[in-house]
């Protein structure tokens, strides 16, 4: 027998160890990787978030230094007197949230300091003589270069860092070394605006630390939980002679022990499930060979007892039987009289009919008259049920030539293949179980699971052990009605198979789809004995399904629903408000100046942002609600269940609406910096009007559209007025072209004038007569020209047309030297044929270029700023000045004016106006006058209205003036030669 087997199956527990080894082996190869994996990525991230944070520290230290710039500046400007400190520190200082105070030390002895309260003790110290501070002192004179010494223990209280700047000022043409100046900034303050404190509720133990330059030991400036700093991460940063680092760590440490005890655990209990599983396949292949082996044996029996049967007969173990026509018994031989419904001495002499049951003697009998006829019957089958169950017979018939009377005598053998129809069945359920590919159960007629092959355990997750002897109900996901499984078994019972898709539970209590087949299997007499049952699992298909339908219904950059998905959502949302009776809200989104960041930083840069905004608005609104990407830089949001009020459910979609401006105003780190994107929404409410999905979202857009006219960043609620305005702001587009053609716009000219009340120049403002509207205010049509791009042919003409005027008035000696002024938008100036179009008007009207002045807002100087100072450089070649319009309203960075080649500032009427009334205005308005004078820059105030107005300005400093005090914008023929004066 032992050579039946492959060499394979003789040892099963040593293969099934084998495979233990080898699963438990590959299982910790990939623990070992995952743990790595795991460790990489939290690394990476506090990597991140150190970086992040040591960018924000850098950036607040530089703000706090650049105070020290400004103060260099006003001393090297003023040559060394420092009169004005303390009212140019007072108007700046409340800038700089992390400056505790400032100061200079002229020969490096503190003389003036601002605010001089609590600091009295610091006027007279003598920095380059202390014993203490006098290296880096010595170290900065020397190399001109600023240091940043600390952290140190200041006089408030607290600690901080002190800034030294050495000064040096012209003396004879040469440089010398004036003083220092000082900025004194608390850590604490720094630490907060750069949002360090999140780091104790991220659990982080952080450590910010420098190496003094001087003995080149740490010291160290703040730090949280320093005894859970192990390994840490460290980001550093450029500081004034040398670097700061801030180190983080996890408090809860880098190994989380239980996370890895556990996966070591599911791989050593996986490991020994695929082992055991390798043991038991085995035996049941060994099982199935030696059935093989038996029924082959069986078979040569067969074969070599009817060759040998009357050799044999003897040796024969069934039931043999002499049997006469009439049924009558005269003869039998058995080895095994259990098989008997009788005791062997009562069947002599007596009929079949009478020992063996009716539906077995007719057989008997038939077989008899077959063997009549042909001289042997065989293929005779019956069962009795005896003592110890139901047993199969083989009945087999043959006449005997030699009878000892009148009468034909048959010889019967009758042979249990009880074992033999087992063996059958088993190899028959065998073939059909494992040789398949799918998923197979078979279960008893009742339903009891008698087998399962190896793909049932892959797919369910049961091995045979728990599942043999139980139903299949084990299997149930709970996801079907009871009357789902009763229309399967009445298919069965009447189709004799079922198939289909079904949802089941694997042991792991996750459900799963799958495709099953039940078939019932039926043996000759048309009666049930089995059910088969194939199972696939589909998960795969269904994820692909699930992959096709992603890309039919949401946005593949930020997995938001699409147009097609959000018109469905949509069109349930409205048709669940009518149900309900409860208002809903649709926010129309669009990102504030996305084209620049495209066309600036490229697509790529584009794309972070609007992923980055979609994760934004998922945080922003609630679980109910959806977000969907229309296109390009445009979202939407559909909210649900508001209220049953019209202006409750307008304030809910508002505060969420303001919810997602604070979200979207954050700063958003793009491939390592920082960008700022403003959005304006439109809301438009529905539920309690009539209105389809395409009305709706018209009106949504425009509402957007009104908050971008409303200055952006900002959001507005749709209402019919609204609608009616947009039509009218489209017909207001067309009207302007053909304003352009019909020649319906004009300059007028408002004066500008110097302290003495002497008229200098003009600022051209345009005007539009309209044949029917009469005097069109440009605040009507400008942004709609700006919109709409008519700004660059409407731009066009007023050069032309100031061009003009300025050779006209050059006839004049009264007027040939006053300089026109006129103001050039953003998206003119951004043109790339500007500065030719603007050349090529000046030498086609001869007009002289020194009297032309271009007025630019500080808006356009936030991007591409580059770009922007080549064009200024060129025109100011041609000898065309610049001047900064609204100068504090906007962007208002210094920076930019040392690199900009202006030659004025023009102070925003908002300040002018309430400059008597309001502190406010009246230090900013203070501030840029002494800006301006420090950096030899003219200053003009426009909209001064009153005299008091322009006392207090030219008592500043400020000595050109603009407003309706010295003259309002006429036409120029109308424009007055001189001022009545009015001072």
């Amino acid at each position: 027998m032992s050579d039946a087997f492959p060499l394979l199956y003789r040892r099963p527990r040593s293969l099934a160890l084998l495979v233990f080894l080898l699963c438990l082996a590959l299982s910790l190869m990939v623990v070992w990787t995952l743990e790595r994996n795991y460790r990489h990525n939290q690394r990476a991230d506090i990597e991140n978030i150190a970086q992040n944070h040591a960018f924000l520290l850098r950036d607040s230290l530089r703000q706090a230094l650049t105070l020290n710039y400004s103060m260099a500046t006003l001393v090297r400007l003023s040559q060394g007197q420092t009169d004005a400190f303390a009212a140019v520190a007072r108007d700046m200082l409340p800038y700089y949230d992390s400056v505790s105070h400032i100061s200079l030390s002229p020969n490096g002895i503190i003389s003036q300091v601002y605010p001089l309260e609590s600091n009295e003790k610091s006027v007279g110290f003598n920095q380059l003589a202390d014993s203490i501070q006098n290296k880096e002192a010595i170290r900065a004179r020397d190399t001109g270069r600023m240091t940043l010494t600390g952290p140190v223990n200041l006089v408030q209280g607290g600690t901080g860092v002190v800034a030294r700047l050495p000064i040096m000022v012209e003396d004879q043409g040469q440089a010398r070394f004036w003083g220092f100046g000082n900025v004194i900034i608390r850590i604490n303050r720094l630490l907060e605006t750069a949002n360090i404190n999140q780091l104790k509720t991220q659990q982080m133990a952080y450590k910010l630390w420098r190496i003094n330059p001087l003995n080149q030991q740490e010291e160290v400036i703040d730090v949280n939980a320093p005894e859970y700093l192990r390994d840490p991460v460290h980001r550093s940063f450029d500081v004034p002679n040398g670097e700061w680092t801030l180190s983080l760590a996890p408090i809860q440490g880098w190994v989380n022990g239980w996370r890895l005890a556990s996966m070591l655990m599911l791989a050593l209990v996986l490991s020994g499930l695929l082992g055991y599983q390798t043991f038991l396949f085995i035996k049941l292949q060994r099982r199935k060979l030696s059935l093989q082996t038996a029924v082959e044996e069986q078979t040569r029996e067969l074969i070599d007892a009817r060759a040998q049967l009357q050799a044999t007969l003897d040796a024969i173990p069934d039931l043999l039987f002499e049997i006469s026509t009439d049924g009558t018994i005269y003869n039998f031989h058995t080895h095994r009289p259990e098989l008997l419904l009788l005791e062997p001495s009562a069947f002599l002499g007596r009929k079949v009919n009478e020992v063996v049951p009716e539906r077995v003697s007719d057989l008997i009998y038939a077989a008899m008259a077959e063997a009549e006829q042909q001289g042997f019957a065989t293929g005779k089958y019956y069962h009795l049920e005896l003592a110890d169950g139901r047993h199969e017979f083989e009945l087999s018939a043959a006449r005997k030539p030699v009878s000892l009377d009148s009468q034909v005598h048959f010889v019967m053998i009758s042979r249990d293949i009880t074992e033999r129809r087992q063996a059958e069945e088993e190899l028959r359920i065998a073939a059909t179980a494992f040789e398949a590919r799918e998923g197979m159960m078979i279960t008893d007629p009742s339903g009891t699971i008698l087998k399962v092959n190896k793909a049932f355990c892959e797919i369910t997750g049961y091995s045979p052990e728990e599942v043999i002897g139980n139903n299949p109900r084990i299997l149930n996901s709970g996801h079907h009605e009871p009357e789902f499984y009763a229309d399967i078994w009445n298919t069965i019972k009447h189709e004799g198979s079922w198939k289909g898709e079904i949802w089941n539970r694997r042991r792991s209590g996750e459900i799963f789809p799958e495709w099953l087949t039940i078939t019932a299997v039926k043996n000759t007499a048309g009666e049930i004995t089995h059910y088969v049952s194939t199972l696939t699992d589909i998960t795969e298909r269904k994820e692909n399904e699930a992959r096709i339908n992603n890309l039919a219904f949401f946005d593949p950059l930020t997995q938001l629903p699409n147009r097609r998905l959000l018109q469905d959502r949509l069109e349930h949302a409205i048709a669940a408000s009518e149900r309900k009776g409860k208002l809903g809200a649709l926010l129309f989104i669009d990102l504030d100046d996305f084209k620049t960041l495209n066309d600036n930083r490229g697509h790529h840069i584009g794309d972070l942002l609007l992923v980055a905004v979609a994760n934004r608005l998922r945080m922003a609104v609630r679980a109910q609600d959806t977000v969907a990407r229309l296109g390009g830089d445009e979202f939407l949001v559909v909210l649900e269940d508001l209220d049953n009020h019209h202006d409750q459910a307008a304030a809910v979609a508002q505060q969420i609406a303001e919810t997602i401006l604070e979200s979207l105003n954050q700063a958003y780190v793009l491939e390592g910096q920082d960008y700022f994107s403003t959005p304006s929404i439109g809301i438009s409410l529905f539920g309690d009007r009539v209105a389809d999905i395409d009305e709706l979202l018209k009106q949504a857009d425009q509402a957007m559209y009104h908050a971008k006219a409303a200055g952006r960043n900002t959001l507005r609620f749709f209402d019919p007025e609204m609608q009616e305005h947009t039509a009218q702001r489209f017909a207001l587009q067309h009207e302007i072209r053909e304003a352009l053609q019909l020649q319906q716009f004009s300059l007028f000219y408002q004066p500008q004038v110097d302290s003495s009340g002497a008229i200098v120049g003009a600022e051209a403002l345009i005007r539009w007569f309209h044949p029917q509207r009469g005097m069109v205010s440009p605040a009507d049509f400008i942004p709609i020209a700006e919109e709409s791009g008519l700004i660059l042919p409407l731009g066009n003409w007023i050069v032309e047309e100031a061009c003009r005027q300025l050779v006209r008035w050059s006839s004049n000696p009264a007027t040939a030297a006053l300089v026109i002024s006129i103001n050039v938008s953003a998206r003119q100036f951004q043109q790339p044929q500007f500065v030719m179009q603007l050349l090529a008007a000046l030498e086609h009207s001869s007009a002289n270029p020194r009297l032309l002045k271009l007025e630019l807002t500080e808006s356009m100087l936030v991007h591409n700023q580059q770009d922007i100072i080549a064009k200024m450089d060129e025109l100011k070649n041609h000898g065309i000045k610049f001047s900064l319009d609204d100068f504090g309203t906007g962007y208002s960075s210094l920076s930019y004016l040392k690199q900009l080649p202006i030659s004025e500032l023009k102070i925003d009427k908002s300040f002018v106006n309430d400059v008597l009334t309001d502190s406010n205005d009246a230090a900013i308005a203070r501030m840029i006058i002494r800006l301006a004078q420090s950096m030899e820059l003219r200053v003009i105030a426009e909209g001064v209205e009153t005299k008091d107005q322009r006392d207090w300005l030219e008592a500043q400093g400020c000595v050109h003036y603009q407003g309706y005090y010295f003259g309002k914008p006429v036409a120029a023929a109308d424009f007055p030669l001189t001022l009545a004066s009015p001072l």
